[in-house]
């Protein structure tokens, strides 16, 4: 008869589960998907940083090569001064020069690439952090109660790991790393509409017109600068 009751009573702890078993995993739940949309952004906002790093280095090594070739280009094509063409190139490499300075200085004040290294390291530390949620999830499954304290420390701990980044990802770069994984449930319950194959692909697009339309814009200028010296005379 004890026999059975024991058995029947290590049954009965070993499926019992406090009341705050099943709140803290809903909690702890949320809190992993939490960091893992926080990591996908961080990481995204590392890639559109080295994007723009990337792109101000070539353009501007670009816009030195052009305003060489454009003092070239004047002394072949018009070698007799003071004519429209040869005024107009002398303008035109002015203004490159002084573009040239004026964006060599506002791009290394930026620190791109080194605010792209500080998110890309802050996205390291919320992944491992949302491993170590989902094995405290898998505690909580295979029979562990999860205290209000442990999980209060694992909340301190993400807003910590969150705090030691400077630096922080913008809207576009979460509103990409939904749209790339807009075919999961949980990331777009609650009334969230998930935008379809064209939509994710335009939020794609914006986020890297982000950071590319500025030097875009300049080289627009540059090559219609350029084209219209075409038209002028040379004599």
């Amino acid at each position: 008869m004890r026999r059975c009751l024991g058995s029947g009573y290590d049954r009965f702890l070993k499926h019992f589960r406090p009341p705050l078993s099943i709140p803290m995993k809903d909690f702890l739940l949320n809190l992993r998907q939490r960091a893992w949309c926080t990591a996908g952004a961080r990481y995204n906002a590392a890639r559109r940083l080295r994007i723009r790093e990337w792109v101000s280095t070539c353009s501007l090594a670009l816009l030195s090569a052009v305003s060489i070739l454009v003092a070239f280009a004047q002394r072949i094509y018009s070698p007799t001064p003071n004519t429209v063409l040869d005024n107009y190139l002398s303008s035109f490499a002015v203004g490159v020069g002084i573009l040239l300075l004026v964006v060599s200085l506002l791009e290394w004040g930026a620190r791109y690439g080194a605010k792209a290294e500080a998110l890309h390291r802050s996205a390291e530390l919320v992944t491992s952090f949302q491993i170590k949620v989902a094995m405290s999830i898998a505690a909580i499954d295979a029979g562990h109660s999860a205290t209000l304290d442990e999980v209060d420390q694992l909340r301190v701990e993400y807003d910590e790991i969150k705090d030691k980044c400077g630096e922080n990802h913008d809207p576009r770069d979460d509103a990409l790393f939904r749209a790339s994984h807009r075919h999961d449930r949980d990331l777009w319950k609650g009334g969230n509409v998930a935008p379809g194959w064209l939509g994710a692909k335009w939020t794609y697009v914006k986020w890297v017109l982000a950071e590319t339309w500025f030097f875009a814009l300049i080289w627009l200028v540059v090559a219609g600068g350029l084209a219209y010296s075409i038209w002028l005379p040379k004599a």
